[in-house]
């Protein structure tokens, strides 16, 4: 008679953990997809600083694909800002400080027709002291200058 009623024990056991497991697996879906668009965000807007403020040339289409490939929902830009000293003052000010946006908006599609989901944003901003110190840019050539210049001096004396 025990063996009966324990045949529906472990049906009850499952009816009552399985909803628990998918929430589970649910939440650390969400939670892992958030983090990778966030980190995401933060590389590329450091990215973007370091070549801005080197002069290189813009990748921001191609970054954007990297992140989401086959949606525009991502935003690459950046600015540089007025003069900054880093150097003593005999060295001339160098470029300046330069920013990188990176903003990410992504719906949340796969989860089907349930539009309750607001849309993830992910937006970081990256600022630095970059410079370029080629010759052919503003900076390179008045710290070239400067150089030369306690160069020739310690040459006079």
């Amino acid at each position: 008679m025990t063996t009966k009623r324990m045949n529906g024990q472990g049906l009850v056991e499952v009816v009552l953990i399985l909803p628990v497991l998918l929430l589970l697996l649910a939440g650390s879906y969400v939670c892992c997809r958030a983090a990778f668009l966030l980190s995401a965000a933060e590389s590329s807007a450091q990215t973007e600083t370091i070549r801005t403020g080197r002069r290189l040339a813009g990748i921001e289409q191609k970054m954007s694909d990297d992140i989401l490939p086959y949606d525009r929902s991502v935003t690459i830009r950046s600015e540089s800002t007025d003069k900054s000293r880093l150097l003593p003052a005999p060295f001339p000010s160098l470029a300046g400080r330069t920013k990188g946006f990176a903003e990410i908006r992504k719906g949340w599609e796969e989860i089907g027709r349930v539009s309750d989901f607001p849309t993830l944003q992910a937006a970081r901003i990256s600022e630095a002291s970059v410079d370029c110190w080629e010759k052919p840019s503003g900076s390179g050539r008045r710290i070239c200058q400067v150089i030369d210049g306690f160069v020739v001096t310690g040459f006079l004396r």
